[in-house]
C-alpha cells in the first residue's frame, strides 16, 4: 500500500464522509469541503476519495445500474437499500447468517475479503402502492 503524508483536504473530507449519515457524491462531498477550503477543486476531492478508499477508510458504494457513485467513510459490515425512484442510498443490516455463509462448491475461491449486498427497489416516498 501507497505510504501518503495526511493532507488538510483528505481530512477534511473524511471528516465530511464520518459525520453525515447519508451517502454523498463527490459534487456533494466538495460543496461540503468548500465550505472548510475555498480553494479546494473537484480534481482534488475525488483523487482523495479514491485514495481513502484505495486505505481502506472510505467505501465506494454503486448499485450496478445506471446513477452516480457515492461514498461513505468505512463501518461495520452492513447491505445496502438503493431506491430507484429517488435514488436515496440507506444503509440496511446483511440478512441473519449471510456473513457466516459457507463458499465450498462454487469455484476456485481461496478467500472472501468484503461481502456486497445491494437490494434495488422503491422507498415507502416513491412506491405507487405505499
Amino acid at each position: 500500500m501507497k505510504k501518503s503524508r495526511h493532507t488538510r483536504q483528505r481530512g477534511v473530507i473524511l471528516d465530511i464522509l464520518r459525520s453525515d449519515v447519508v451517502h454523498l457524491t463527490a459534487e456533494e462531498v466538495y460543496q461540503k469541503a468548500r465550505k472548510a477550503l475555498p480553494g479546494i477543486s473537484l480534481g482534488t476531492v475525488y483523487r482523495n476519495l479514491n485514495f481513502l478508499c484505495a486505505q481502506g477508510l472510505a467505501r465506494e458504494v454503486r448499485n450496478g445500474e445506471a446513477g452516480c457513485a457515492r461514498f461513505e467513510a468505512a463501518r461495520d459490515p452492513h447491505a445496502h437499500f438503493h431506491c430507484r425512484g429517488c435514488q436515496v442510498v440507506r444503509d440496511i443490516p446483511f440478512p441473519e447468517g449471510l456473513r457466516e455463509t459457507r463458499w465450498e462448491g462454487v469455484g476456485p475461491i481461496a478467500a472472501v475479503f468484503r461481502l456486497d449486498l445491494h437490494v434495488v427497489g422503491e422507498c415507502a416516498d416513491c412506491s405507487p402502492t405505499a
